[in-house]
Parts: structure tokens; C-alpha cells; sequence
């Protein structure tokens, strides 16, 4: 498996804070919450970086496209108890979970992906499990429309992103039966966490 990240995998939670501080982290971790009794599946992960603090609390899966990013995971949350995985995940039905963490991963895909992988995660998921969404949504200032231009860009060229959007996740999830039952802005709801379940 090509990896589109190794390049940049190095830098990335460095260019992150750089540009938006501790925004990102506190998006990943605003709906945090008794995790230490729950059975995690996060996709997409990336370095594993911002959720150092909470990794003594996580177990469940990790899975990360990208084996540069794994590695580093696999380093920064040493303490924790996640099993960790290359490639994509596909449920087997063997295991169910409680909660799946979808942090800044949507953005990268086209809608039909998006559609797919939410469409699965339906049979990974636990009837009374939830969903924590969090992302970049349209940017909203002049000087947010700019930053956005240029990492969409950049993603399209170091990471062979093919978005040139950001997509309409709202309505990928509503198509497919999810429910939204939380929310906070930040940024002035340019970054969004959000709180889905399906039933």
C-alpha cells in the first residue's frame, strides 16, 4: 500500500498547532467521556498525537491508511490499550463497539466513500453506541476560505487528496439514517463536534 503521507507524517501535528493551536485537540476531545469503560474504534487517527492525555483511558482498535502515521501512534499512545491497524477498516461483525471516533478524516474523501464507509460502521457499532464526528466544515471568514484553499491544495498535492471541496457530511449521515444529538462550534463553526447515532 502506498503511503501518501510519509512525507509529511513528520510535520503534520507541528503545521497543525502552528496554524490553529490547540483547536484541533479540543474539537478531538470536547465529547471525551467515560472512556475508560468503553470499546473504542477510531479511523484515521493519524500520529495519535492529540490524544496523548487520555491514552492511558483508550482501548479498542486504531486504524490509520498510512504506516508512517501508525508508527507514530503506535509510539504516542504506547500507554494505552488499542490494538493498532493499517489499511481500511472493514467490520466483521466479530466486534462490537461503543463508540467510533471520526476525527478530521471525512474531509479527505469523495462523497461515495464517505457514503460507504458511515453505511458500514452501521453493523461495528452497538445499538446504543454513538458516533463522534469532528471536521472542518465551509469556512466562514475571508481569512478561513484562504487557509482552507491552500490545505486543500497541499493535501492534494504531498497526501493525493482528491477533494476540492469540503463535503456535506450533514447529509451523507442523514441519507443513511443517522441522528444528531450534539454539537459544539468552534471557530466560529468552521470546526465542528458532533455527536451521531443510528438507529
Amino acid at each position: 500500500m502506498k503511503d501518501d503521507y510519509s512525507f509529511i507524517a513528520p510535520y503534520y501535528n507541528r503545521l497543525a498547532k502552528m496554524v490553529f493551536g490547540r483547536k484541533l485537540q479540543e474539537a478531538k476531545n470536547c465529547f471525551v467521556s467515560e472512556i475508560e469503560v468503553k470499546k473504542i474504534l477510531l479511523i484515521g487517527g493519524g500520529d495519535g498525537m492529540d490524544y496523548r492525555e487520555i491514552a492511558k483511558k483508550l482501548h479498542g482498535q486504531y486504524w490509520e491508511k498510512s504506516q508512517s502515521m501508525l508508527e507514530l501512534a503506535k509510539g504516542n499512545l504506547s500507554e494505552s490499550s488499542l490494538s493498532f491497524h493499517l489499511g481500511e477498516f472493514k467490520p466483521d461483525g466479530s466486534v462490537l463497539f461503543d463508540e467510533v471516533w471520526l476525527h478530521f478524516v471525512l474531509d479527505t474523501m469523495e462523497d461515495q466513500e464517505i457514503s460507504n464507509l458511515i453505511a458500514f460502521l452501521r453493523s461495528a457499532i452497538k445499538t446504543n453506541g454513538r458516533l463522534y464526528f469532528v471536521d472542518f466544515f465551509e469556512a466562514k471568514s475571508l481569512w478561513q476560505k484562504g487557509i482552507q484553499e491552500v490545505m486543500l491544495g497541499f493535501f492534494r498535492v504531498f497526501a493525493a487528496h482528491k477533494r476540492k471541496n469540503i463535503p456535506d457530511y450533514e447529509k451523507l449521515f442523514l441519507q443513511d439514517g443517522w441522528v444528531k444529538s450534539e454539537e459544539k462550534n468552534l471557530m466560529k463553526g468552521w470546526v465542528r463536534a458532533q455527536i451521531w447515532s443510528h438507529h
